[in-house]
C-alpha cells in the first residue's frame, strides 16, 4: 500500500491544453520518505511482482481520472506503463476492459506505453495480439522512449502505435543543436505521414519547448512543465495551469 501513483502533465504545443498525465509509480515510505523508482522497480521485476505493480498503478490511475471527473477538471486521459511480462499476458485486454467498466470510463481515456525495446526485440505473437485488442478497445498505445532502439517502420503499423514519445536523447539541447534537430525533424515528418501524434518527453528547459513546438511536435512532457505529483497536489495545480493560460 506504499506504492502508489504521481502524475506528470502533457501538453499540447498547439494550444497549451493539457492533454493528458502519465502515472508513474512511487514509494511513499514511512520511515525513509519518498524512494526513486530506480531503487525499487528492478527488485519488483526479479522478485516477479511487476504485474501486481501494474495492475496497483492501474487501479490508481482510473480512480484518479474519476476524481478528476468529479472535480469538474476534464483530464482527457492518463498513461500507465507496461512491461514486456505484463503484454504477454494473455488476459491483459479482458482484464482492462473489466477495470475500466468498473471505473465507468470509456477505453479512449486510457493509454498503455511500451517501450522501445519491446516492440524492437519483440518475437511474442501475444504481445501483438493483446496490443491490438487493447487498441481496439479504443485504448490508445503510445511507443515509449523512442530513438533508443531499432524499430521498424513496419513493426509501429503491426503494434497498432497511435503516438511516438521522443526519448530525452532527442530532446536535450535542441535548441541549440542543429544536426539534433535535424533528426527530429525527419522523425516528425515520418510521424506526419504515418498519422501519428508525437510526444516529446524530459523537456527541461523553455527553450527546448519552444522548439518542439516550432519544429511541429504535438505534445511536450517534462520538468519545464511540471514534475510529477500525488493526486492532491494535482488538484491545485490543474486550474493554476490553466489560469495561467
Amino acid at each position: 500500500g506504499q506504492i502508489i501513483a504521481w502524475y506528470q502533465p502533457q501538453v499540447s504545443t498547439h494550444t497549451g491544453e493539457i492533454t493528458g498525465f502519465e502515472a508513474l509509480a512511487r514509494w511513499e515510505h514511512p520511515t525513509h520518505g519518498l524512494i526513486s523508482p530506480a531503487s525499487f522497480l528492478g527488485m519488483i521485476d526479479r522478485l516477479g511482482l511487476s504485474q501486481r505493480l501494474s495492475e496497483v498503478i492501474l487501479t490508481h490511475a482510473l480512480s484518479t481520472l474519476r476524481a478528476w471527473d468529479r472535480a469538474g477538471l476534464g483530464i482527457p486521459s492518463v498513461s500507465v506503463n507496461y512491461s514486456s511480462d505484463e503484454l504477454s499476458n494473455p488476459r491483459l485486454p479482458e482484464f482492462l476492459r473489466w477495470e475500466l467498466d468498473r471505473f465507468e470510463l470509456t477505453a479512449d481515456r486510457l493509454t498503455v506505453e511500451v517501450l522501445e525495446n519491446v516492440i524492437a526485440d519483440s518475437q511474442d505473437d501475444i504481445i501483438s495480439r493483446n496490443l491490438r485488442a487493447i487498441s481496439d478497445m479504443g485504448c490508445h498505445i503510445d511507443l515509449d522512449d523512442f530513438g533508443t532502439s531499432y524499430t521498424s517502420i513496419l513493426n509501429i503499423r503491426k503494434f497498432s502505435v497511435s503516438r511516438l514519445k521522443f526519448d530525452r536523447q532527442l530532446v536535450s539541447r535542441i535548441d541549440a543543436d542543429e544536426d539534433q534537430r535535424k533528426l527530429v525533424l525527419a522523425l516528425l515528418a515520418m510521424s506526419e505521414q504515418l498519422e501519428i501524434e508525437t510526444l516529446a518527453e524530459g523537456v527541461e528547459t523553455a527553450e527546448e519547448h519552444s522548439m518542439l513546438a516550432q519544429l511541429g511536435c504535438d505534445h511536450i512532457q517534462g520538468f519545464n512543465l511540471a514534475r510529477p505529483m500525488p493526486l492532491g497536489d494535482s488538484l491545485a495545480w490543474i486550474p493554476d495551469y490553466r489560469l495561467g493560460l
